[in-house]
């Protein structure tokens, strides 16, 4: 039999977060302050040949690897003024953070915060986008980063807003996530079916559920593929909702992602560094007793 012919389709913002499920806190140091993985610190090339053995290994069918196709969002939404939640925020926060020494909070005010904030988060994404996913892709065969949809803030829904002791405002706005790219997904899930016979999809929204069926109806191998935190017995999926309706269902347990696929050539701080192979021997101890 011929290989068959794989492609992954990457939910990049589930991904993200299920990345930044990963913490660490320097052993020394503030347990309130940690340091979060992402997209930048992996060796993707390794990790998507990885992906592809996991495959192998379960199935009786030998995988080739013909494209991924990892999805972000394209653009951020557009900032806008809203004048009414600019006044309800004011009603809500003006006696909470009145200081004697300092003056009141103003409509004014809260203006000025919340498009700093959604300049802050405007500009964070779109310096991803030049900087971590075109560095990946410059060293990644096989990979193609595709836009679709929007990335969704919402400046003047309060998620934080506390006066400092210097009396300035610390204000942050809500994230709500990206909208549209899951339709680009299955879009593209749909119309490249000539030209693969097995689809792997790396998230584990609900909504792909249509899709998958699609697929499936449509005589195509659906697998989907997770990290996880931790190593069995004691293992936590990091997006487990589609395992009972996917082909085959496989993972990267938290030890393998951690010792085989972590970047040690990234200029992560020695202390986070130090923190890392704490948790991989703790890892490696609990592989060995149990």
């Amino acid at each position: 039999m011929e290989s068959l012919r794989t492609v992954l389709f990457i939910d990049g913002r589930n991904f993200k977060y299920n990345l930044r499920a990963f913490r660490f806190i320097p052993l020394e140091g503030d347990a309130d302050r940690y340091y979060s993985l992402d997209e930048k610190h992996f060796l993707w090339q390794n990790f998507f040949s990885g992906i592809i053995e996991k495959f192998n290994n379960a199935t009786s069918y030998k995988h080739r690897l013909i494209r991924v196709y990892w999805y972000n969002a394209d653009t951020v939404r557009p900032f806008e003024v809203k004048h009414r939640l600019v006044q309800s925020i004011l009603r809500e926060y003006k006696d909470k953070l009145h200081h004697d020494d300092f003056p009141d909070l103003t409509e004014e005010d809260i203006l000025f915060l919340a498009r700093e904030w959604y300049n802050r988060e405007r500009e964070n994404f779109y310096r991803a986008k030049e900087q971590i996913y075109e560095g990946i892709q410059r060293k990644t065969a096989f990979l193609e980063f595709k836009y679709t949809g929007e990335y969704v803030v919402k400046p003047f829904d309060v998620y934080a807003f506390n006066r400092r002791e210097d009396g300035k405002f610390f204000y942050q706005g809500t994230r709500e996530g990206e909208k549209g790219v899951d339709v680009g997904i299955s879009v593209d899930m749909v119309a490249k079916m000539p030209n693969y016979d097995v689809a792997v999809l790396v998230s584990g929204d609900a909504d792909f559920l249509p899709v998958v069926r699609y697929l499936k109806d449509n005589l195509k191998y659906v697998y989907q593929f997770s990290i996880a935190k931790g190593i069995p017995p004691s293992i936590n999926y990091l997006s487990p909702w589609l395992i009972g309706v996917v082909d085959v269902f496989e993972s990267l347990d938290e030890l393998e992602l951690l010792e085989t696929y972590l970047n040690r050539e990234y200029s992560f701080p020695p202390p986070i560094l130090q923190a890392i192979d704490k948790r991989i021997e703790y890892l490696k101890a609990s592989q060995t007793h149990p």
